[in-house]
């Protein structure tokens, strides 16, 4: 299911691709959200706003697996790596689609590396959400190898992504971007001290901290939460 239409009334929040949409506040016809521009009624009177849903949106409907990356740092991925729209991308490993989408946004092609059957199917569900239509998943153990050459960017969202960095080595391109998404310094370490075996340089590792402000009339303030800690990330080029 692509999904096309938002429907908002408040906190409530309803995601449309066809058909009547049914809400304890009434029914809303799939007619008038068909030829509304901004507002439509329910059966009861009630009135939602019809929006185009963003990227921040859809990811409230997205089907949940492995811990999904933060935005973030998707997005700190997504444009430190350089990648453009006839590029092609490497992700390793899906997880629940998230990054790959995000980077099917910029890229030509995203290829997709995941080896456990049900993130598999978790990632093309999500990819089909977002009406990602240029990413191709793979199921495949990324540590036995990329087939894919001359690419753009290969990402590693893996457990112990040192592994994968001589296969990253001959997919990426001269000048090619190697980033990683690991939770601990220690995993980092080890691919820094992998990636000096091969023909990669100017690793820089960074973490990216988020926080919200609360602006009305009466508070000037920082939000009492913010997203600290998520990952570090770590980039390289290939020589």
């Amino acid at each position: 299911m692509a999904v096309k239409k938002m429907l908002r009334l408040k906190d409530l929040e309803y995601f449309w691709d066809k058909g009547d949409v049914h809400t304890h506040l009434g029914v809303i016809r799939e007619k008038d959200i068909r030829k509304s521009k901004s507002v439509v009624k329910t059966s009861k009177g009630q009135k939602f706003q019809v929006l185009e849903p963003n990227f921040t949106d859809l990811m409230k409907a997205m089907e949940r697996g492995p811990q999904m990356p933060f935005l973030k740092d998707v997005a700190i991925i997504a444009f430190y790596s350089g990648i453009k729209k006839d590029s092609i991308a490497v992700d390793a490993g899906s997880g629940s689609g998230l990054l790959a989408i995000a980077l099917a946004r910029i890229a030509k092609k995203v290829v997709s590396y995941e080896r456990d059957e049900r993130f598999f199917g978790i990632a093309k569900k999500n990819a089909s959400l977002f009406g990602a239509k240029n990413i191709e998943f793979r199921k495949r153990d990324v540590y036995k190898g990329i087939s894919e050459k001359n690419v753009g960017l290969v990402v590693l969202d893996l457990p112990e992504p040192w592994k994968a960095v001589r296969h990253a080595e001959k997919a990426l391109k001269p000048g090619g971007c190697l980033a990683a998404y690991l939770p601990n310094i220690s995993q980092t370490e080890q691919l820094i001290r992998e990636s000096r075996k091969h023909a990669f340089g100017f690793a820089k590792t960074i973490e990216v901290l988020e926080r919200e402000w609360v602006v009305d009339e009466n508070r000037l303030r920082p939000s009492h939460h913010m997203y600290g800690h998520t990952a570090f990330l770590t980039f390289m080029r290939k020589l």
